[in-house]
């Protein structure tokens, strides 16, 4: 059933001011932009946090208005919400003239922008991490149709192609980065390899995207063939964590190929961290463990179907 028109005018009107609330539209060559700020080779922005953190508020206000639009013609409350997980998104004439075919984390952006256009057109909120802890803890209601959007590896193309849809339907998602690759100046888009979004460029997004840890230098396997998030001393861990949680800002946390034990849980606890996400399918509930929540994998072989019946809440583990 399609919203009824009052709410979708309603939120037509909040996109517009959304629009001129951040002042420029979106570079239509965002590549082009970030190409420009590295031949120039500007220094990090000094005022970034603060940029950011007024970014982010301005769009906070607009969304708790949207939110509250949403729960009042929303068909019941949320019970269980359905993390999407997604990673690298391409062209898919860039994925089949570079060798990306075979790669299950590389998504088209075709396929991406169908998802978008799905969520949009059937009414669906997406709720921030922040959102989606206070659900858990009880402070807020979101409605039925409620997903949450994540992005693992802090990829340019997140910037560059995911950025602009979902900035067009006024959708939130939250980024894990690798603290080690966006810890600089920002590299020019290639599409034959991978580029991160630098840290102190990821303000330009903020009216989209929130950031959050993927650990600062412990996404690997070892010589042993260990993954370095459970295999390193805790003073190792430690400073890692805290290093990543400092350097994006954020609570939260996602497991590095989705491992962690009882230890990484109590380290994340003692640097601070609040939530953290790992790789396995189902819902978010208000008995979910808090460290150990779930999300769903999108990849290339996720039908349209599919991601329709996840965001449902249809989906069961066979």
């Amino acid at each position: 059933m399609k919203r009824p028109i009052a709410l979708f005018l309603t939120l037509f009107l909040l996109f517009q001011i959304t629009s001129y609330a951040y002042g420029e539209e979106v570079d239509k060559d965002v590549a082009k932009s970030i190409e420009t700020v590295k031949e120039k080779n500007e220094e990090p922005d000094p005022n970034l946090k603060e940029k950011y953190e007024l970014l982010r508020e301005e769009n906070l206000n607009l969304r708790k208005e949207i939110l509250r639009l949403h729960n009042k013609y929303s068909s019941g409350p949320a019970e269980k919400i359905p993390v999407f997980l997604y990673h690298h998104i391409l062209p898919q004439e860039y994925i089949e003239k570079y060798n990306w075919t075979d790669n299950s984390s590389v998504l088209s952006v075709e396929a991406f922008k169908e998802q978008m256009d799905f969520l949009y057109e059937n009414g669906f909120y997406t709720a921030s991490l922040e959102e989606l802890q206070a659900f858990m803890n009880g402070k807020i209601t979101l409605p039925k149709k409620t997903v949450v959007i994540t992005f693992d590896d802090g990829y340019l193309s997140n910037a560059l192609y995911a950025y602009p849809i979902m900035r067009e339907y006024n959708f939130r998602a939250t980024i894990f980065v690798h603290g080690h690759r966006v810890d600089g100046k920002q590299e020019a888009f290639d599409p034959s390899t991978t580029q991160a979004i630098s840290i102190y460029e990821a303000y330009k997004y903020g009216d989209v995207f929130d950031y959050g840890s993927h650990t600062y230098d412990l996404h690997y396997v070892n010589e042993n063939k260990e993954k370095a998030l459970l295999a390193a001393e805790k003073k190792v861990i430690m400073e890692d964590l805290i290093k990543s949680k400092e350097l994006v800002g954020t609570k939260y946390f996602a497991y590095p190929y989705g491992a962690y034990n009882n230890e990484t849980i109590k380290y994340l606890k003692e640097a601070g961290y609040e939530m953290a996400f790992t790789i396995k399918k189902g819902y978010v509930t208000k008995q979910s463990d808090k460290y150990a929540l779930p999300r769903f994998s999108v990849g290339p072989d996720m039908s349209l179907g599919l991601f329709v019946q996840i965001a449902y809440g249809y989906y069961e583990e066979l």
